[in-house]
């Protein structure tokens, strides 16, 4: 009988969303858990605005099997999401938007496309990066119904 090990990751995990979520997810991730993960990334997804790049409207830090994309960013009409995955313990701790050689990305930053070929706000990436959020947030309601 033959044993298969896999390697667990460390990933931070949480999920940010703009005016719902307190804003550790985004600006500070040694603030956030650290969860034990079986999955092959770390990833993080960030979604700005288009017009106002410094207003970001989500964010989110997990581990995949199979990220949307391993590294770059893709507009829309009105966002730009960015990409990032790596396979180091807790390399998504970064902002989601810039290179760091350092912790086990894969590419640079690619520009995006003309908007006709970039995803809609309400894609499939948005939604799986808006299911976490609205996860924690239920969480969080539930705590304080208990207390």
């Amino acid at each position: 009988m033959y044993r298969i090990y896999i390697a667990a990751l460390d990933s931070y995990a949480c999920s940010y969303l703009d005016g719902y979520s307190d804003s550790s997810c985004l600006n500070n991730a040694s603030a956030v858990r650290v969860i034990n993960c079986t999955k092959k990334y770390c990833v993080t997804m960030r979604v700005e605005l288009l017009r106002n790049s410094s207003k970001v409207m989500s964010f989110l830090r997990d581990c995949q099997d199979e990220p949307v994309m391993l590294y770059g960013n893709r507009p829309d009409e009105t966002t730009r999401t960015y990409y990032t995955s790596c396979q180091k313990n807790q390399c998504n701790g970064h902002n989601g938007r810039v290179k760091n050689s350092t912790n086990g990305i894969h590419n640079a930053i690619v520009p995006g496309k003309n908007a006709g070929q970039g995803l809609s706000f309400t894609s499939l990436p948005f939604l799986v990066f808006l299911m976490p959020a609205l996860w924690q947030l239920v969480l969080e309601i539930e705590t304080l119904m208990r207390t």
